[in-house]
């Protein structure tokens, strides 16, 4: 990036006199800088097979074992479909034969994971996977494509690590597998302890969000699932069987310390990404499905976008509480972590992508893109007219990079504001025209 580095070293020379040039925002020569070396994609079109157009983007991930595919909104169809495309190249092309979905760990890895009926598999993933990504009109080539890999070399697996219990499967299942789980290694199942902690769960599984602290008795709870967790970890069930229930039973205690003690789900989004990739796909190279926000490699991007904001975060102390997904994965993985965003300019979305249960999406409200403020990313694509492109950034994630700051909706599609997303994120896609979850 020549020109970029010509800008910076003129900020710092002084012999060049730079400080008496009037430019003070260096935003635009950045996003010169960046347009420059950026690649057009042919298509977002899932049915588009010819990668050539990606190999720009394979190049930019190199050899990391972890890349987080990012969406502005979980009602971005655009997104959706240019994700599944990418999905299709790394699968086949790159060998990432892992896709972990930021949903409901237990419904999908003790069920939709396992079945390998195509009808089966289709029926489970709208019960127990959002519907924005199961249901959508837009998702269903990701999920004939999911039934299609399931055998062969290198099948496709698939799993999730969001703590939140919103499937069909955990609601119902969940208690009766956990209980006889727990008789099979001797814990007693009909004590008072055991009876009240179940009361609890299933308090929390059916009122989620609407829990109360005050009804829940939490010190038995944690007394409980930590001698449930003790249990099995000194039984002799079969050792990757033991290996996903006991990751299932810290997702447990992860449920009741978000909906009841108010810990960040980002946080316990990343325990159990970190158990899973370490001890059920060690080794694998994995793709994360999931939204821009939580894929953010540092935690500072967020208040960098204004001084005020910042201070207060500092003085109140939010950085003892907040975090992101990504920040947390990438201290443990580092540069096997690529994080690639994706933004929309203009077209339609689904503004209502999980409706009122935090789950179903309502595919009959249809809402257009916002309006670009004039010099951000996405006003300064479409005016270059671009179509489909990939643009890669410098490699200064997790800490505040040093590079202009400009203006994007790349935390979500209804948020624009100046940051350093430089910090945030390897990688951008920019989706000129999307559509809704319909695909209209």
């Amino acid at each position: 990036m020549k020109n970029l580095k010509l800008a910076m070293l003129m900020l710092v020379v002084p012999v060049l006199n730079f400080a008496q040039s009037k430019v003070t925002d260096f935003s635009k020569l950045y996003l010169d800088d960046l347009y420059n070396n950026s690649s057009k994609i042919g298509s977002r079109s899932p049915d588009d097979t010819n990668f050539d157009d990606l190999e720009a983007i394979g190049k930019s991930i190199g050899d990391a074992r972890i890349v987080l595919l990012g969406e502005p909104s979980h009602g971005d169809g655009g997104a959706i479909s240019m994700k599944t495309r990418l999905v299709k190249y790394l699968h086949e092309k790159k060998q990432f034969d892992v896709l972990l979905f930021e949903a409901d760990l237990y419904s999908i890895m003790f069920d939709v994971a396992n079945l390998k009926d195509p009808s089966g598999i289709v029926a489970s993933s709208k019960e127990n996977i959002y519907t924005c990504w199961s249901e959508s009109a837009v998702s269903q080539d990701l999920w004939k494509y999911y039934t299609r890999e399931l055998t062969g070399n290198n099948p496709l697996k698939i799993g999730g690590f969001d703590p939140r219990h919103a499937g069909k499967f955990a609601k119902t299942k969940l208690i009766g597998n956990l209980t006889e789980l727990a008789k099979t290694t001797g814990h007693d199942t009909e004590s008072k302890t055991y009876r009240s902690f179940i009361k609890d769960l299933e308090y929390i599984l059916q009122n989620e969000f609407r829990s109360k602290k005050d009804s829940v008795n939490a010190g038995n709870f944690h007394s409980e699932i930590n001698n449930i967790e003790e249990a099995v970890m000194f039984n002799d069930k079969e050792n990757k069987l033991r290996q996903i229930w006991l990751i299932e039973i810290n997702n447990i205690r992860n449920l009741f310390d978000m909906l009841i003690e108010g810990k960040n789900r980002d946080i316990l989004m990343a325990k159990n990404f970190i158990f899973l990739a370490k001890h059920v796909f060690p080794d694998q190279k994995i793709m994360v499905w999931s939204h821009n926000n939580h894929n953010v490699l540092d935690v500072n991007t967020y208040a960098s976008f204004d001084k005020d904001f910042a201070k207060n975060w500092y003085d109140n102390n939010t950085y003892e509480g907040f975090t992101y997904f990504g920040s947390d994965i990438f201290r443990t993985f580092g540069d096997q972590i690529y994080s690639l965003a994706i933004t929309s300019g203009t077209g339609n979305f689904s503004p209502k992508f999980f409706g009122n249960d935090y789950f179903h999406a309502d595919f009959t409200k249809t809402a257009k893109v916002p309006k670009s403020g004039e010099g951000s990313l996405e006003w300064y694509l479409n005016k270059k007219k671009s179509n489909v492109l990939f643009i890669p950034l410098p490699k200064q994630q997790g800490k505040p990079s040093g590079y202009p700051w400009f203006s994007a909706r790349l935390l979500d599609l209804g948020f624009e504001a100046k940051m350093d997303y430089t910090s945030a994120f390897n990688g951008i896609i920019y989706v000129n025209k999307t559509v809704d979850l319909n695909g209209q």
